[in-house]
């Protein structure tokens, strides 16, 4: 038994009143209603739907196979279907995309309905898609820029180191200043070209996903950093870490930069480094601690900006762009960075990878 009369009355009342698109299927997915915001976007007559089945609409344009199974998922168990992208070229509106989101109710009297509620997000789409282009376009200019920068700056750097050796000593104390600048800022230009070819070479190429184990990875990254770790005195000490599914190499890159922060930045004592990572659902959360010299609250954000830095060239080394390496590897992951720490009381980063 279906709704009728008066209660149906009412709920084709309350369903108009609604923004979204809406269907209302039947357990045989038969649609039984639909509100005035359907009608106007996909361009139906009431009855050109009605009692039709949801995969006849509009020629066979609903008829997506993985669609029919979640659907029929709902009518005979108690699965409901959250966030399900739809593409598709509708007739007369042109191609569409529709998060389609459907549950079972059950009214007060009467079989068992779906309820099917639809966004239209092709305007976000779009401005996805461009950003997406823009982005790479960017990537792109960085790359090249910084690629084509290096041989004339070789020349320059090259030429100087050459003067300085040859004529120190020769011209006057000015002079030997001046090349001992010239060379000091050729090396710095140098290192900020280097640190930007890898900032636009983290999404200039597809991530290489795959099951990888960060143990392993760990492993490359102490490697990588032992003669800091020696020199430092650095500890660095982690719980067991999970196989994840990442890029080995920008996850290597991930845990190098988030471990040379640690170690770079400590205070008085010798560094000391914690790595540890817990499930969440569908997701790990892995956390850096270290007992360094902390940053502010207000600079949070501020230190996952590229070329941002916090200190004086002369209080620590580095172009400041190892964080916004980092951050950007975290989100190419799909997944999220962040920092909780205080001024002189060590920091913690935090990052989310998918299970």
């Amino acid at each position: 038994m279906t709704l009728s009369g008066a209660p149906q009355i009412l709920a084709q009342t309350v369903l108009d009143t609604l923004r979204e698109p809406l269907l209302v299927l039947d357990v045989a997915l038969r649609v039984k209603m639909a509100n005035r915001s359907f009608y106007r976007t996909f361009r139906f007559k009431p009855e050109e739907t009605e009692n039709k089945l949801i995969y006849e609409l509009g020629d066979g344009q609903w008829n997506i196979p993985k669609l029919r199974v979640l659907l029929e998922e709902i009518c005979f168990g108690d699965k409901q279907v959250e966030d399900f992208e739809v593409e598709r070229d509708f007739a007369g509106i042109g191609r569409r995309f529709l998060v389609l989101n459907a549950r079972r109710i059950q009214p007060e009297t009467g079989q068992p309905m779906i309820l099917i509620a639809l966004e239209d997000i092709s305007e976000r789409k779009k401005i996805e898609r461009e950003l997406e282009r823009s982005n790479r376009d960017l990537e792109q200019f960085a790359y090249v820029a910084s690629h084509d920068l290096q041989e004339p700056l070789r020349a320059v750097t090259s030429f100087t180191q050459l003067l300085a050796k040859r004529y120190k000593g020769k011209l006057d104390s000015d002079a030997d200043e001046f090349v001992a600048y010239i060379v000091d800022g050729a090396a710095r230009m140098y290192r900020l070209i280097n640190d930007l070819l890898e900032y636009a070479r983290v999404g200039s190429h597809e991530a290489e996903f795959g099951a990888t184990d960060c143990e392993a990875v760990l492993a490359d990254a102490l490697s990588n950093l032992g003669s800091a770790i020696e020199e430092n005195g650095a500890t660095v000490t982690h719980d067991p870490l999970p196989t994840v599914m990442a890029d080995r190499d920008r996850l290597s890159r991930l845990f190098q930069n988030l471990l040379s922060n640690a170690i770079k930045f400590h205070s008085v004592d010798p560094p000391v480094v914690h790595i540890s990572a817990r499930r969440n659902e569908n997701e790990w959360l892995f956390s850096v601690r270290d007992n360094g010299i902390g940053i502010d609250p207000e600079h949070f954000e501020r230190v996952f900006l590229i070329f941002k830095r916090l200190h004086g060239m002369g209080e620590y080394s580095g172009t400041g762009i190892g964080l916004a390496i980092c951050r950007k590897i975290v989100e190419h992951h799909g997944g999220e960075i962040w920092i909780e720490s205080q001024a002189g009381k060590g920091s913690t980063f935090y990052f989310t990878m998918r299970v």
